[in-house]
């Protein structure tokens, strides 16, 4: 299943599970919850330096691709 989400609205923690509300902007700048995120508490921080790690490495990525491209046109 695919999510496309803006952001998130709420994060909140029950029966030892954090759950994150996921939202869209919809027409007229109104906010759609589109589904909840729902990850293990003794496994959140797991998941989240997984992810900052995945979403840095994808960010070094694209500086090395925009400073080659850059290079091929001068």
């Amino acid at each position: 299943m695919h999510i496309f989400a803006d952001g998130f609205s709420k994060v909140s923690l029950s029966n030892n599970n954090l759950r994150i509300t996921l939202v869209q902007k919809g027409p007229d700048n109104t906010t759609l919850e589109v589904g909840t995120l729902i990850i293990p508490a003794n496994q959140a921080g797991n998941f989240l330096n997984g992810l900052a790690g995945s979403l840095k490495n994808l960010d070094e990525q694209l500086k090395a691709q925009s400073r080659q491209a850059q290079g091929e046109t001068q």
